[in-house]
This record gives structure tokens, C-alpha cells and sequence, in this order.
């Protein structure tokens, strides 16, 4: 809001006007104090002199009373002028503030955004790491009824080995559980994977082959969970081959060192047939 500004009327009119109010005092003088004589026309002076200063005196009195009002609206004035400025001022400011919390509130809200953005895409990169981790962590298994911690890919490339013994594809099978033996040379399947090795061997008719391969097992893993069944196997291999005399070497020797065992039974069975 604007402050119209009303200033007195100037000191300068004011002064005329009075000067003005004197001269036509002074010119309303009677026309006869011409023809006064001197002693009158003396005191007729001397009247006027004083009638004169008090005027002045008047006068000057009104001008500094109204000199001093002058001031005091100005300074007024000034004062609101000042007040509406700082008024105005602090509105500005205040705006200026309102526009700035806006903008910082706009810029939290986006990085508010991106922060749950960002939490979002480390929570999916952590699982998928996760995931992909999990893929080259060792896991536990059992073998032959002993438990083990084998890497995946280790586990992996047994069990497709065994599956492919399992859908009777012994020529694949006998190559896979190969590879696997010389991958991993050290694994805890590979009792197991020289085992259904010869066991693909024999399946093909591989005879020879199937016996070097269990006779390898035996000679590396005597103590092995695998041991009589390789020498069961050892012996059917003998005697489908032909030679009954070292099957019935072979099925005797099981029934002695591991009698009471499921390959002991059958050992047994089979001498009844040699």
C-alpha cells in the first residue's frame, strides 16, 4: 500500500500571506494622520513601530511554530516511508524464504525419491548377487551315507553323470564319470563316480575295461563304502567274461572279508551257479 505523502503549505506563501495581512493594516491607516502635527504624528509613528513589531513577533512566532510542524510531519513521514520499506522488505524476504523452503522441499522429495530408488536397486543387485553366489557356494551332501561339502559344480557334474546311468546311457555315462574323475581328482564322489563308471562298462560289455576301472577304485579306496560291490561287480564281469575260475576267487574273497553284507549274500549265490 502506497502512503500518499500531504506536505503543509510552503513556509514561502505562508510568509506572503501574513506580509500580505501587515501591508493592507499598514494601508488602512486613517488618511487624516497626514495632517497630524508632529508631536501627534510622532506618537503616531511610534504606535505603528510598536503595532509593526508586534506583527513581526507574531509572525515569526506562527513561522517557527509552523516550521516545526513542517518538521514533525516530514520526520513522520520519513518514519512511515521507513516502515512500510522495511515492511516491504521483510514480505520480500519472506517470500524470498517461502520460495526457497519450496525449492529445498521439491529437492528432498527427489532425493527422497532417489534414495528409495537406489535402496530399491541395491536390494534387487544383493539378492541377484546373493543368487549368484549361492550358484560357487560349496553345499553339504551325503555320500554313501557319509555327509560331504562339495562345490556346485562339483554336485552338478556327478549328478548328470548318474542321470545319464539312470536313462541307461552307459557309452555317455562312462565318459561323463571319466571327465569327472579327472576333474576332480580329490572329491568325495569319486569312489562312487569310478564305481558307476566300471558299472557303464560293464553294461556295454566292456568287461576288461569295467574290471581295471573297479580294480583301480579298490587299490585307491580299500576301505571304501564301495568296495564289496566293486568286487561283486568284478566278479560278474569275470564270469560273463568267461572266467569262472577268478569269479569264484573273487566271490569267495567277499564272503570272507565282508560277510554278513548285502554283497556277501549275493557272492554266495553266484558260486552256487559256478
Amino acid at each position: 500500500m502506497m502512503l500518499l505523502r500531504t506536505r503543509p503549505a510552503p513556509l514561502k506563501a505562508t510568509a506572503l500571506a501574513l506580509l500580505l495581512g501587515t501591508s493592507l493594516q499598514l494601508a488602512a491607516l486613517p488618511a487624516h494622520a497626514a495632517i497630524f502635527g508632529d508631536d501627534e504624528a510622532r506618537q503616531a509613528v511610534l504606535n505603528l513601530r510598536t503595532k509593526v513589531d508586534g506583527l513581526q513577533r507574531d509572525f515569526s512566532r506562527q513561522l517557527n511554530e509552523l516550521s516545526r510542524k513542517q518538521n514533525d510531519i516530514e520526520q513522520r513521514l520519513g518514519r512511515l516511508e521507513v516502515s512500510q520499506k522495511a515492511g516491504l522488505s521483510r514480505q520480500n524476504d519472506i517470500d524470498s524464504l517461502r520460495q526457497e523452503v519450496a525449492q529445498l522441499r521439491g529437492q528432498l522429495e527427489d532425493a527422497l525419491n532417489q534414495l528409495q530408488e537406489a535402496q530399491k536397486n541395491q536390494q534387487t543387485a544383493s539378492a541377484d548377487i546373493d543368487s549368484r553366489l549361492k550358484r560357487f557356494e560349496p553345499v553339504e551332501v551325503t555320500v554313501d551315507g557319509r555327509k560331504f561339502t562339495v562345490e556346485q559344480t562339483e554336485k552338478r557334474e556327478f549328478d548328470e553323470a548318474l542321470g545319464l546311468f539312470r536313462k541307461s546311457s552307459f557309452k555317455a555315462a562312462d565318459q561323463a564319470f571319466a571327465a569327472f574323475a579327472k576333474a576332480h581328482p580329490e572329491s568325495p564322489y569319486l569312489p562312487t563316480a569310478l564305481y558307476w563308471q566300471g558299472g557303464a562298462q560293464y553294461a556295454q560289455g566292456s568287461y576288461k575295461t569295467a574290471i581295471s576301472t573297479l580294480q583301480d577304485l579298490i587299490k585307491r579306496f580299500p576301505d571304501g563304502p564301495r568296495t564289496a560291490d566293486a568286487l561283486l561287480l568284478i566278479g560278474n564281469a569275470q564270469s560273463d567274461a568267461g572266467n569262472d575260475r577268478a569269479a569264484r576267487q573273487t566271490f569267495t574273497r567277499i564272503t570272507r572279508e565282508f560277510a554278513g553284507s548285502g554283497a556277501a549274500n549275493a557272492a554266495k549265490e553266484r558260486l552256487k551257479g559256478l
